[in-house]
């Protein structure tokens, strides 16, 4: 398959430096160095004087995936990352057991013969003196701040003292470091956001779309194949499902008919550089002789934007997600709309750090990381939908789902779109 939107992506790729995957491994690097720089500040908000990040190999700490060059996928045998505050106002990024040219050009490479992991950390705390080690211990992060393994943490416990009774969760800088996200990395996520909606546009059009012929999973399949041929993967799905009058609730599968109302949720990545995207557009099938959609669901899609609006005027830095869900759906219903609103980080990884925002199968506050306070420069995908009934298909309550890529400086922006009505697939 060529299909006319490939090769449209692939130019915007190439032309942003994500392809050839030369290209993007090198812009990978500068970006980790950007990423680095943003350690001295971080430790010293959270007052940590040592961050030990440590896995074995095959058995990650989700961290290290944000911490590691290109090159390096998984540590190697056992590796140990470590974060010093220098006293000059600068952090010393130490390796032990990392054996690459590459990681070298970022941190000092450290472990002394066939020393211990212990007998190593011992060396180094005798030589920095911390008195705050971080180590990635604390489940109230949803795994974010969990990535030490039960037996790595059995193993610094054989630390002697004073260090033992030093380490302590580094749960706050990790989620931080995670949900931060610099300018440069921004700019990536927003050509990522383009090529997603390229993707989308292509495949809600008809040329792939022929009601009565084209299932959901010939849509779901047609994505997924844009998506690799323009060197891109994808971290769920790409999920297509619709609704149609007379039939209850979302069908996920089965032949598209004139009059149906589509809904995919696509989210994308590259290879080398860990940013992902994630949305949701909705379009509709028209009818013999329709040039737009019945005018009950344009209202209808028309509250869904209003709900967006809703939301990033209160989605601002400093709130807690509880606060932020709970304002946004008093709004949201005081203007009269059935709202349901589920947020979440997006960056590193899809479903990412920081505050949750409201569930899915949970409208209410969410503990403990709904008190999580949204951080300066942190990216969200905004996730939500509003319901209604539908006059054209005799009352049948419908619903809109939307999702966009938003980031949070002083306000909440778009990173680059939204879908502002419904497609129409004519």
């Amino acid at each position: 398959m060529t299909h006319p939107v490939i090769p449209s992506i692939r130019t915007l790729l190439y032309e942003n430096g994500l392809l050839p995957l030369r290209s993007q491994a090198e812009l990978s690097e500068s970006l980790l160095q950007e990423r680095l720089d943003l350690l001295p500040s971080l430790l010293e908000e959270t007052q940590l004087d040592c961050w030990l990040v440590v896995a074995h190999e095959n058995n990650e700490d989700p961290v290290m995936k944000s911490l590691m060059t290109w090159d390096r996928r998984t540590a190697r045998r056992l590796t140990a990352l470590l974060f010093f505050r220098n006293g000059r106002g600068g952090v010393d990024r130490l390796s032990w057991g990392m054996p690459s040219q590459r990681m070298a050009q970022f941190y000092t490479p450290c472990k002394q013969g066939d020393e211990s992991l212990c007998q190593g950390l011992v060396r180094l705390f005798e030589q920095y003196d911390p008195q705050r080690i971080g180590i990635n211990v604390s489940p109230a992060c949803g795994g974010f701040c969990d990535g030490l393994s039960a037996g790595l943490y059995q193993t610094l416990q054989e630390l002697p003292e004073p260090y033992r009774g030093r380490l302590c969760s580094a749960e706050r800088l990790s989620t931080r470091f995670l949900e931060t996200m610099t300018a440069r990395e921004l700019h990536v996520m927003g050509v990522l956001v383009k090529a997603t909606e390229a993707v989308i546009q292509a495949a809600y059009s008809p040329s792939v779309i022929q009601p009565g012929v084209t299932t959901t999973q010939d849509v779901e399949w047609f994505m997924r194949d844009v998506i690799s041929q323009c060197e891109l993967d994808f971290w769920f799905g790409p999920d297509v499902d619709l609704q149609r009058q007379g039939l209850e609730g979302y069908s996920h599968s089965g032949l598209i008919q004139p009059g149906d109302l589509l809904h995919c949720d696509i989210g994308v990545y590259l290879k080398y550089i860990p940013v992902l995207t994630d949305k949701q557009w909705m379009a509709y099938v028209a009818k013999p002789g329709e040039t737009q959609a019945p005018a009950g669901l344009q209202a209808l899609f028309a509250q869904g934007n209003q709900f967006q609006d809703i939301t990033r005027s209160v989605y601002l830095p400093g709130r807690t997600g509880n606060a932020v869900f709970h304002d946004a759906v008093e709004k949201g219903k005081a203007a009269g709309l059935l709202p349901e609103l589920y947020c979440h980080g997006l960056g590193t990884f899809g479903h990412g750090a920081g505050p949750i925002i409201g569930r899915y199968d949970y409208q209410d506050s969410i503990y403990p990381r709904g008190e999580l306070p949204l951080g300066m420069h942190t990216s969200y995908a905004l996730e939500l939908n509003v319901r209604g009934p539908v006059p054209e298909w005799q009352g049948q309550m419908v619903r809109i789902s939307l999702e966009e890529d938003i980031h949070v400086a002083q306000q909440a922006d778009y990173v680059y779109n939204h879908q502002q009505q419904l497609i129409v697939i004519a």
